[in-house]
């Protein structure tokens, strides 16, 4: 049979474009529901059949195209809080708010499209089964595809803490093979079915048997750090999460201000035993320059105590229009002097810089220099003998960037996040960020400690499970006891990196390679 043949012959197998469509969407809403309710994370194990049986026997672009509306549909339910950002924020009317949305959808959607017309591609032109492209294919694209809100399917794992510890190992990339095989050992009982054939017992036993060492190690991983935690020093500290949004602080920054001291001043009253405070991202609403090196009067004047807290610094340039901006987190003594500085690095594209400005400098021109200056240091910052490594807004959900932080600096003692939450409004938003950070925990067997303006702050310990919290747009101060790990230790994926999302982008190039080939040959 030539070529043109099998491929109408594979057109008249496929499903009707209707239920395909509606499997794909019924797929879609299976993945999203598992991020909006972590409570049902079970859905995820299963969210890639109905769109694997969708795509039976299409070809390859009608694969893509019902992976388009997967992934779009997909994103629409997880990102619904961008239409509120955009109108709030943004000031865009609603109708155009809706617009990018839709945009966003799309475009974030197109991995989930990649993946499927890959899949379907090397089980036709090379025989390869769903459960081993796409476990391959996928964690491949969550590294190479470049998205604006980063996030990993196994993120939604979080309260499975059994499964979720294998990530110290394997990365985030690890629970994407796993969940990825055991989508296809499912799918792979529903088509034997459909072709009247045994199942292929390796498409089950694999999954089967992964899913089973990862399960094993974590319930021998658990025990293991909760006995380490439970030997280390602790950091007794204070978070001050004053439930003022980004709008609020902007038209009332005295009282923005005036709140974050007087909270912080109670706290230490009712908690003398309290070593560090905590404040958020941005939290001294003021620019800073960089040059002062006491903040006494600023920050720690009746607070006694040292003080991490984000604000935007200055460079202290004669010139005003050579001065650079920079969001940063700055930590200070008791007595107002600082210890030390860090500047984001990672800065949000459209929010904080615009793409290519810095290989660009033209755009600074056309657009404005009012963006942020991105960070260079790689430095943890010191409270005494504690090392702290930082992070800024949605940097605690970049693994790549802690892991940069851990090999310049050495392993730290605890992580730290400030954060501003707020443009979301009170949406799913601050939950899902919180649950993508709790990750960071288990890739580096640290505590987290993450501070809000308006939900939700929280302590994640070394197993990655939030241990306390506040509400969301709440007022609120929290007080806990953070262990410290100071045997200088580091985990595998620490080490290593993530060698196995490499490994899967490496065999994704090779194997689309060997379908062109293949293709070419049939011609």
């Amino acid at each position: 049979m030539n070529y043109s043949a099998r491929r109408m012959n594979s057109i008249d197998k496929s499903l009707p474009i209707l239920p395909a469509v509606a499997l794909s969407i019924a797929a879609a809403v299976l993945y999203f529901l598992s991020f909006l309710n972590f409570n049902l994370f079970a859905l995820t194990w299963v969210c890639f059949v109905p769109v694997l049986c969708a795509i039976h026997h299409a070809t390859p672009r009608r694969a893509l195209w019902l992976g388009t509306i997967f992934g779009a549909v997909t994103n629409a339910g997880g990102f619904y809080w961008i239409v509120h950002l955009l109108e709030e924020f943004g000031h865009l009317h609603i109708s155009l708010a809706i617009v990018g949305f839709a945009l966003l959808c799309i475009y974030q959607g197109l991995l989930l499209a990649i993946v499927l017309g890959l899949v379907r591609r090397a089980q036709r032109d090379l025989g390869v089964a769903p459960v081993w492209s796409l476990a391959v294919v996928f964690p491949a694209m969550e590294l190479a595809y470049p998205l604006l809100f980063p996030s990993y399917i196994g993120n939604s794992q979080y309260a499975f803490s059994t499964i979720t510890q294998s990530v110290d190992v394997t990365g985030m990339a690890g629970l994407t093979v796993l969940i990825a095989l055991v989508n296809g050992a499912i799918y792979e009982c529903i088509e034997s079915r459909w072709q009247t054939r045994r199942i292929a017992r390796w498409r089950v036993i694999v999954p089967a048997g992964a899913f089973a060492v990862a399960a094993l190690y974590g319930l021998i991983r658990l025990p293991q750090i909760d006995a380490q935690t439970a030997q280390s020093p602790t950091l007794t500290v204070g978070l001050v999460q004053t439930n003022i949004g980004a709008r609020d602080k902007a038209t009332n920054p005295e009282e923005f201000i005036r709140r974050h001291r007087q909270m912080s001043h109670d706290l230490v009253r009712e908690h003398p035993d309290v070593h560090l405070i905590v404040w958020p991202e941005s939290a001294y609403n003021r620019v800073l320059f960089r040059s002062q090196k006491n903040l006494a009067l600023e920050i720690t004047e009746g607070i006694d105590r040292p003080v991490l807290f984000g604000a935007l610094t200055l460079s202290s340039a004669t010139n005003p229009e050579d001065r650079e901006i920079f969001n940063s987190l700055l930590l200070a003594d008791s007595n107002g002097a600082v210890l030390g500085v860090y500047d984001k690095i990672e800065l949000l594209a459209f929010g904080e810089t615009f793409p290519f400005s810095n290989t660009l400098p033209i755009l600074g021109k056309v657009f404005g220099n009012n963006w942020f200056t991105r960070g260079t240091s790689l430095r943890h910052l010191q409270l005494g003998e504690t090392s702290i490594l930082p992070m800024i807004c949605y940097e605690d959900i970049l693994p790549g960037l802690v892991r940069r932080i851990w090999k310049q600096d050495g392993p730290a003692n605890v992580l730290v996040n400030g954060t501003n939450d707020s443009w979301y409004g009170d949406t799913h938003q601050p939950m899902l960020h919180l649950v993508l950070s709790s990750f960071r925990s288990i890739e580096t067997r640290r505590a987290l400690i993450r501070a809000t303006n308006t939900g939700i702050s929280a302590i994640v310990d070394p197993a990655g499970r939030i241990v306390q919290r506040t509400g969301q747009w709440t007022r609120a101060t929290l007080v806990a006891k953070v262990p410290l790990i100071k045997d200088g230790s580091s985990s595998i994926y620490m080490k290593i990196g993530n060698v196995l999302g490499w490994l899967c982008l490496a065999l994704t190039v090779w194997g689309y390679w060997l379908c062109r080939r293949t293709a070419r040959a049939r011609k």
